[in-house]
């Protein structure tokens, strides 16, 4: 029950999250015009991918990293259909396509969820996985600084797979091992149930790990923000996303030595090609002009 329920939290979790990634560049585009209502758009865009943020701890707090981090790719999903439902942008054969198949490959993953063991956490591991992480691609930033047409992809890529690190991190700042090493300690004369959700959550949240996920998420942000001004959004948003995705199943076997039944793994591939078939589109260069007009003219 528990697996299930981390599947749909992070479908949830990563589809607010798009979304709200979508109304921050809406609120930017109307401040031009009006900042007071861009202003509103961003702060409630912005809450959401807040809320975001802790629904996707919650689910890997209750099942496989892998599994949540597969379900990366959901989030691009929802946003193409409520960029064609509410901001009305075209959809194509290959997007509609690329969201049957996210949508059905997340069913075939859920269809064959099992209860996780036990993790074996092992902060060592995990912090030679990071250090791995950035090795290569800082290596690789630096080989190619001055190939303009490879090296906004690896920014994207770096932006990427650092945020999908952040799983990793997240699910050992929720576990017995990782509040043990808080750095708050609250203390309560009663012991309600909203008391033990106050003093866990400031566990959760203060431990060195739960701060190492929250910085890593902002870093990932800045990081993605260097890659806007090398290449298109077109061709860095599959950098992206294939790391966003990979980087917490490949840690989550690494790392806590988490198993996938074999048509899980399939539905992840599955995931992986729906995701370049939402982004690598035709329309790529009509939707950036699209863009481009709302921004000039959001009010229109």
């Amino acid at each position: 029950m528990q697996s299930a329920l981390s599947l749909i939290l992070a479908f949830i979790g990563y589809s607010v999250h798009s979304i709200g990634q979508a109304g921050q560049k809406i609120g930017l585009a109307y401040a031009r015009r009006s900042w007071m209502v861009g202003a509103v758009i961003w702060i409630l865009a912005s809450m959401g991918t807040t809320v975001a943020a802790f629904l996707l701890l919650y689910a890997v707090s209750l099942g496989s990293v892998a599994l949540v981090g597969a379900m990366g790719g959901s989030g691009l999903a929802s946003l193409a259909l409520f960029s064609h439902w509410v901001m009305k942008e075209p959809i194509g054969r290959r997007e509609l396509a690329g969201v049957g198949v996210i949508f059905g490959a997340a069913a075939m993953i859920g269809a064959f969820h099992h209860a996780i063991k036990q993790v074996s956490f092992r902060p060592l591991v995990l912090f030679l996985f990071l250090a791995a992480v950035c090795a290569i691609y800082i290596l690789a930033w630096v080989v190619l600084t001055r190939r303009h047409g490879s090296v906004g992809i690896v920014i994207a890529g770096f932006a990427g797979a650092l945020g999908g690190v952040v799983p990793l991190f997240q699910k050992v700042s929720t576990s017995e091992y990782g509040r043990s090493h808080s750095l708050l300690e609250l203390e309560f004369q009663s012991t309600g149930r909203f008391v033990v959700l106050i003093q866990r959550g400031a566990e959760i949240l203060s431990n060195p790990y739960g701060l190492l996920w929250m910085g890593i998420s902002i870093i990932s942000m800045i990081i993605m923000q260097f890659s806007y001004r090398r290449d298109t959004a077109i061709r860095l948003m599959p950098a992206f996303a294939a790391n966003y995705i990979s980087v917490p199943v490949i840690g989550a076997l690494i790392c806590f030595g988490e198993r996938l039944h074999p048509v899980q793994w399939t539905g992840i591939v599955l995931i992986v090609a729906g995701v370049f078939l939402l982004t690598l589109k035709k329309q790529g260069r009509q939707a950036e002009e699209r863009t481009d007009r709302v921004s000039s003219h959001p009010g229109d």
